[in-house]
């Protein structure tokens, strides 16, 4: 008796392999993804802008990635002395107004080479709900705990997502034309929109993806929110706020995206490296011992002959 209703998977028309650079930017799936990527020793660069849930502010800051944006202070904003972006994650704000344009800065170069020579762009849409500022109608990424008064809510229509994203891959096309873009919707519940408003923009979402994937041949989904809502349909699989998937379903996730994306040479190259890093990660009762000497000898070697035969691997 089968107790599960399984996703399959289509054939998708590329694979991944070490060699290949990877960007990833959005909501928590391309951070958790990106995470078993660089574990696993990939190339890639993890949300330059850190965590996003939107699309324009997705898209905003792939673009002003592509054009190499340089952050003044002028960008910035100041609230209980703490220096921030509107169109960043909390990661790049702080106290030091030098220190956040640095960070900021430095990410956006990195994220610009990456995304000229990149083989792969995840994207991750959490929620079509978004935040303007009153002031200026800009879509923020994070209201940073300012007062409701400050911000409209609205729920952006299929139109708008479409044209905003289909935008953004055509300029992504021209610096990079044989880039392949996954994209994807979180498996993560804004229950704080609401219950039936969460599943509107659930919806939302996924018949504006329908559209830009059906527009662009490099284009194409991935179903990691079907996966975590049909085959792991317990709340097992959730973390204790009963919204975010828990390590388990993570897990259970990227071996979907693995068996999707990764040949058998690559995923053989993964266990050799899971290997290593299992052992590395072993802690040993008596770190002087003979035994434990020699353990890290042989795993030193082990590390060694894997660059030998994957050079790219050693940087990572």
């Amino acid at each position: 008796m089968n107790f599960k209703t399984e996703i399959k998977l289509p054939n998708y028309p590329f694979a991944i392999s070490h060699q290949d650079s990877i960007v990833s930017f959005g909501s928590c799936f391309s951070e958790n993804i990106g995470a078993k990527l660089k574990e696993n020793k990939f190339d890639v660069n993890v949300n330059p802008y850190g965590i996003l849930f939107n699309p324009i502010s997705v898209t905003k800051a792939i673009e002003e990635c592509i054009d190499n944006k340089q952050y003044t202070e002028s960008d910035l904003k100041e609230n209980n002395e703490i220096h921030f972006s509107f169109n960043h994650h909390s990661k790049f704000s702080g106290l030091d107004k030098q220190q956040v344009l640095d960070s900021i800065n430095n990410s956006i170069a990195k994220a610009n080479s990456y995304l000229t020579s990149a083989k792969v762009l995840i994207i991750t849409f959490g929620t079509a709900w978004v935040y303007r500022l009153k002031d200026t109608n800009e879509v923020v990424a994070n209201c940073y705990k300012l007062p409701n008064s400050l911000f409209v809510k609205e729920l952006l229509s299929v139109n708008e997502i479409t044209e905003e994203v289909s935008k953004t891959i055509k300029k992504l096309k021209a610096i990079n034309p044989s880039l392949k873009i996954i994209t994807t919707i979180s498996p993560v519940r804004h229950w704080k929109d609401g219950v039936v408003e969460n599943q509107q923009s659930k919806a939302t979402l996924h018949l504006a993806l329908k559209e830009i994937n059906e527009s662009f041949d490099d284009s194409i989904y991935f179903p990691s929110n079907e996966i975590m809502l049909d085959e792991l349909r317990d709340y097992r699989f959730y973390a204790n706020d009963m919204l975010h998937p828990s390590e388990l379903a993570i897990d259970y996730i990227w071996e979907k995206f693995t068996d999707s994306f990764f040949s058998k040479e690559t995923k053989e190259l993964n266990k050799r490296i899971a290997q290593i890093n299992r052992e590395k990660n072993h802690k040993p009762f008596n770190p002087e011992s003979k035994e434990f000497i020699e353990f890290s000898k042989q795993l030193e070697e082990k590390e060694n002959q894997l660059y030998s035969e994957f050079p790219c691997l050693k940087e990572r």
